[in-house]
């Protein structure tokens, strides 16, 4: 048998690849038949930038928290609708602040990856999000790859959590750009600066 890479649970991995639509604007994914899976609870971020994915008949499966006032836009990711630090289930951030050209890397790391040395997973993002890999760790072994048409068209390869690559991609579309990222930060930098000054 196959590794399976079950992150949220081994329910949503499949025995065979699977093709699923996120329509990105609101926040729906659907499988090959149209059917609704997953869709997030709430389509704008509240005050506490928290966002819930929920399966098809309302169950809240997992929470996006975006942490304010980081430098690598870090994300974390828990269980239900819990932000009790026992309940994270991984936690995903840029590899770097700075990158170059039209490719981002995110790093994620599974709740007992505690020093972070290594990813358990990478995404590679191309264009302006126009398609991205999943790699487990830092192997050439693919796990998803997504394509965007005006929503994300995504394959989930055999015995992938899909939850968990849903998860991942709602993040994704919500993730600044590069550029606005390294906008933000130089804005705070100068406020912080000035507000020493005076």
């Amino acid at each position: 048998m196959a590794n399976q890479f079950s992150v949220i649970s081994p329910s949503y991995c499949a025995p065979n690849s699977v093709n699923l639509q996120i329509n990105t604007k609101k926040g729906v994914t659907y499988n090959i038949n149209s059917n609704v899976v997953f869709y997030i609870k709430d389509t704008f971020f509240t005050l506490h930038n928290r966002r819930v994915l929920c399966d098809d008949k309302g169950n809240p499966i997992v929470t996006l928290y975006k942490k304010n006032m980081t430098l690598h836009e870090r994300w974390q990711v828990f269980r239900g609708q819990s932000s009790d630090p026992s309940q994270l289930l991984f936690s995903v951030k840029r590899s770097s602040m700075i990158q170059s050209g039209t490719r981002i890397k995110l790093d994620v790391f599974l709740a007992n990856n505690k020093d972070e040395s290594m990813c358990d997973f990478r995404v590679i993002i191309r264009g302006n999000k126009s398609s991205c890999t999943v790699y487990a760790g830092e192997s050439p072994t693919i796990v998803a790859k997504m394509e965007n048409n005006g929503g994300f068209n995504i394959w989930v390869y055999p015995n992938v959590d899909c939850a968990f690559i849903v998860a991942l991609l709602m993040i994704i579309n919500e993730m600044d750009d590069s550029d606005e990222l390294i906008d933000s930060v130089i804005d705070g930098a100068i406020t912080f600066l000035l507000d020493e000054i005076n």
